[in-house]
């Protein structure tokens, strides 16, 4: 009877943890044959299916398909036309540029090392390759109009002239930084961009979720397949 006992006590903790996962997969997904069943976990579910069903935007990475939330990132009036704000949300560092009386925003990281983007160049409208966030260490443009398109792809060296080929070698090296944003590791992979929209004088950016509370062991969602553990306070840049 004891061993029956532990048996069936043994095969509810299994399924818990079944639902659990089934439920992280589910808020990733956006897809209902993930949802876990009736009375498991119930209040678990319903949280992350509320968040997966607060926007009806969806961004595939992979095989899986990212659910998109609308994120109030800050005040519109915070942000001058030429100037940039980074904001920490959610673990992922995103920069919103206001420029030639447009609202753009992106991923902090370059595609191609990972490194910071926040200070880099964004070229004029009438520029050959339109609006472009440049990576300031190699020179990758990265375009802000066609969802993070990558027009150039390791020019150079900190733009120094001469450096042309030692970047273009350089250009064929993905570093381990950049996964959450090139997960694939491909070369000349687009910069993570986001859609964003000024809703009473908020900024609102697309996001992917939060499931900092639904990932086991207390970790943040990055991008596909990409968690961080879940700091113990976030900070602006």
């Amino acid at each position: 009877a004891i061993s029956g006992f532990k048996e069936k006590k043994k095969m509810a903790s299994s399924s818990k943890v079944l639902a659990a996962g089934a439920v992280v997969l589910g808020a990733i997904a956006g897809c209902d044959a993930f949802c876990a069943p009736t009375g498991a976990i119930s209040g678990l579910h319903s949280g992350a299916m509320a968040r997966a069903a607060a926007s009806g935007r969806s961004r595939t990475a992979g095989s899986l398909t990212t659910r998109m939330m609308k994120t109030e990132l800050c005040n519109d009036d915070e942000i001058e036309d030429g100037g940039r704000k980074v904001i920490k949300t959610g673990g992922v560092t995103v920069v919103v540029a206001k420029h030639e009386g447009k609202t753009y925003a992106f991923n902090n990281r370059c595609p191609h090392l990972g490194l910071s983007l926040k200070r880099g160049e964004i070229t004029s409208s009438d520029d050959r390759h339109g609006v472009c966030i440049t990576c300031p260490y190699h020179k990758s443009k990265f375009s802000l109009e066609e969802d993070g398109k990558c027009k150039v792809w390791s020019e150079s060296i900190l733009g120094i002239k001469g450096t042309e080929g030692l970047g273009e070698a350089i250009g064929d090296f993905i570093a381990p930084m950049a996964k959450s944003v090139n997960p694939m590791k491909k070369k000349a992979a687009p910069a993570v961009v986001y859609e964003t929209s000024v809703q009473d004088g908020q900024i609102m950016v697309d996001l992917p979720p939060n499931l900092s509370n639904y990932a086991m062991g207390g970790r943040i969602y990055k991008g596909y397949m990409n968690y961080d553990k879940v700091p113990k306070e976030e900070t602006e840049e």
